[in-house]
């Protein structure tokens, strides 16, 4: 879907961001409120390494590099509010009825070339590898953490920053 500029619709860039990037702002809209009642908070946004730099689809790196963009500028415009905002980059990781596991389920000899090729670790991440960075991120030890994109991918990405 979507291979290129050219042969990307409209319909398609706007179903991207309808998916990923304005659930997110509605969400913070709707949470930044109360969070001042409170005195504070911690958004955490869950974007990709994709976001980060180039590799996936075209609108999916878009979305997602939007939502680490979004992430950095409400924590420099929420600071003030004791509110923290973070990203969390995953790379590929592996659960059932995800779009690896039904990659898996479809290509498994494709996918074992893929983890050998791509994944240092040599394995797929997992969920709870990602919660736990972001239980961190939602806690009080993270307290000087704002503004970041922390990756958590097994060193899957290429990226310097």
């Amino acid at each position: 879907r979507g291979a290129g500029i050219v042969d990307t619709t409209d319909e398609e860039w706007q179903e991207a961001f309808d998916s990923t990037l304005f659930p997110a702002i509605r969400a913070t809209r709707l949470a930044v409120p109360l969070m001042r009642q409170r005195g504070g908070g911690a958004i955490i946004m869950i974007a990709s390494i994709y976001g980060r730099e180039a590799g996936g689809r075209m609108t999916y790196n878009a979305v997602k590099a939007a939502e680490i963009s979004l992430g950095k500028s409400l924590a420099q415009q929420l600071a003030a509010d004791n509110i923290r905002v973070n990203s969390v980059a995953p790379g590929s990781i592996l659960f059932p009825g995800g779009s690896w596991w039904k990659r898996q389920q479809a290509d498994p000899d494709g996918i074992a070339e893929f983890v050998k090729r791509e994944l240092p670790f040599g394995r797929f991440g997992r969920p709870e590898e990602v919660a736990d960075v972001v239980a961190f991120l939602a806690s009080p030890r993270a307290s000087w953490m704002s503004g970041a994109s922390v990756t958590v991918d097994g060193c899957q990405s290429r990226s310097l920053i």
